[in-house]
């Protein structure tokens, strides 16, 4: 049984690492946050299947499932996780800065425009986002979700999905430039 979710796992990392790696990119606007959340995530989903009792799996015999949806569904449960993670880190983060002073505010350096730099500032104005939003965001314009679906995935109503998004364009609105109005 270790051999199989071992290798569920090195298959997972190995063909789909780098996409999840993106994903987290996308929430977190950090690299190596990204990296981390990823493991975090791969950690939280695989550690229980180390002791076939915790898995549930003592004395039953082995189905065959297809492969490919078995592979699907694990990587839609990792991306989950690492929603599910970054959501908790979001708001213990909050909950921080909420309780300590603060001393000074950061200040802007506006680059000339390439790609690379319109990256940044969309990575830029992703963090100003509510958790809630960005989350929202990610998952309608990155992940490609209905407002039904994404409302599932999180487990709210459509109408504050639709409102978390109206409000993330407004605000994204104002931070970015578009080409068009330049």
């Amino acid at each position: 049984m270790s051999a199989r979710w071992d290798d569920e796992l090195t298959e997972l990392v190995r063909t789909r690492g780098r996409a999840l790696v993106g994903y987290g990119y996308a929430l977190t606007g950090d690299v190596r946050r990204a990296e981390d959340l990823v493991q975090d995530a791969l950690v939280r989903v695989f550690r229980r299947f180390r002791r076939p009792e915790a898995a549930g799996t003592r004395g039953r015999t082995e189905i065959p499932l297809d492969e490919a949806k078995v592979q699907a569904g694990i990587e839609a449960y990792v991306r989950r996780t690492m929603l599910n993670l970054f959501l908790d880190e979001t708001r213990r983060t909050a909950l921080w800065h909420k309780a300590r002073p603060t001393v000074a505010s950061a200040t802007e350096v506006r680059a000339p425009a390439s790609d690379i730099t319109a990256r940044a500032d969309v990575t830029a104005a992703l963090r100003d986002l509510s958790p809630r939003q960005r989350a929202c965001v990610v998952l309608r314009y990155y992940d490609d979700l209905t407002v039904p679906q994404i409302a599932t995935t999180l487990g709210v109503a459509q109408g504050t999905i639709k409102r978390h998004l109206s409000d993330a364009i407004q605000a994204l609105r104002g931070v970015l430039v578009l080409e068009g109005e330049r």
